[in-house]
């Protein structure tokens, strides 16, 4: 021991604490990090005691003195001052979880919806005289959306002309309709059957009555859709209403209101323009021409918006 050197056990422990009090826990970014989920419930031992000066056989302090320099050791340390890898909050910590992400809603999980079968009839007047006419509109868009999804053939049946769904390559399911089996594109997808009078405009109701009735008998949750032209609507502009709304003067309308009675049923209406004139002669010439390659074209367009229609009917979100 130097001459100057005063011995241990006299070094005044009044004199020390100011400067115990003011110098940083030993651990202290270990102190700083979050416990894991190993230790986050675990006891404190002797050893973190022994870590503490108080516990220093070199030093005596009163019980104060301890009890103050615990005070500091417990202090939390300041955010800049945890910059060792340990200090950072693990991933499976609940403070890591972003608010926006607790806040946003669970998606709803999608049940099986029912789809509805579709008897689709097209009114017009028959035969090739007056194919593609405008007032046969309705038979252009059923021929046209049947050949699309790969239905059978229009031949006689239902007391007119029925183009059914190829049930070779198709199979039928009560959710989704007919689907393809055999490999290839699915271009069916619905559960629709499509039929066209082969009665004049006029008279188009008797056929279609006797249609739904043998179709409703073996598919009993079937709808009924009627689609027709519409004349003072835009060229290819298509609409849906209920089957008993105002006929506007369409003669194949009001033959099919008297004939189905209080049946409900849906119609879709495709325009076809107009005659500057409004004279009878003038307007019977205008929806019996045949139509130009700009109004196929417009009617062909239209059957996307006639598909649409359809679908909504079929799934119950038109009533």
């Amino acid at each position: 021991m130097g001459k100057n050197a005063l011995p241990r056990a006299h070094v005044s422990a009044h004199a020390l604490a100011p400067i115990l009090a003011d110098l940083p826990p030993k651990n202290i970014h270990e102190q700083a990090a979050p416990p894991s989920d190993e230790t986050e419930y675990a006891s404190h031992d002797s050893d973190d005691d022994e870590a503490t000066p108080a516990a220093s056989p070199l030093i005596h302090l009163s019980r104060k003195e301890k009890r103050k320099q615990k005070r500091h050791a417990n202090l939390p340390t300041p955010p800049a001052l945890s910059t060792s890898p340990s200090s950072k909050t693990p991933a499976n910590h609940p403070a890591r979880i972003p608010p926006t992400l607790l806040m946003r809603p669970t998606p709803a999980l999608h049940s099986a919806q029912k789809a509805y079968p579709l008897l689709i009839c097209s009114i017009g007047n028959p035969g090739t005289t007056y194919a593609h006419t405008l007032h046969s509109a309705g038979h252009t868009i059923t021929t046209h959306i049947a050949s699309v999804k790969s239905h059978q053939p229009f031949t006689k049946g239902l007391s007119g002309l029925v183009s059914r769904p190829d049930n070779i390559t198709y199979a039928f399911n009560p959710f989704s309709g007919f689907r393809r089996t055999d490999g290839g594109p699915d271009v069916a997808g619905d559960d629709w059957t499509f039929w066209q009078s082969t009665s004049l405009m006029n008279v188009s109701g008797t056929g279609l009555v006797r249609a739904w009735r043998e179709f409703s008998r073996s598919n009993k949750d079937a709808r009924l859709v009627v689609i027709h032209d519409e004349l003072e609507s835009a060229l290819g502009k298509v609409s849906v209403r209920d089957g008993g709304s105002s006929a506007k003067g369409h003669n194949g309308i009001k033959s099919a209101q008297a004939s189905l009675g209080g049946t409900k049923w849906w119609r879709v209406g495709v325009g076809i323009g107009r005659p500057e004139s409004r004279e009878p002669d003038v307007v019977a010439r205008y929806v019996l021409r045949k139509m130009s390659a700009g109004e196929m074209r417009a009617m062909e367009k239209a059957c996307g918006s006639v598909v649409a229609a359809l679908r909504e009917i079929a799934e119950g979100r038109r009533n």
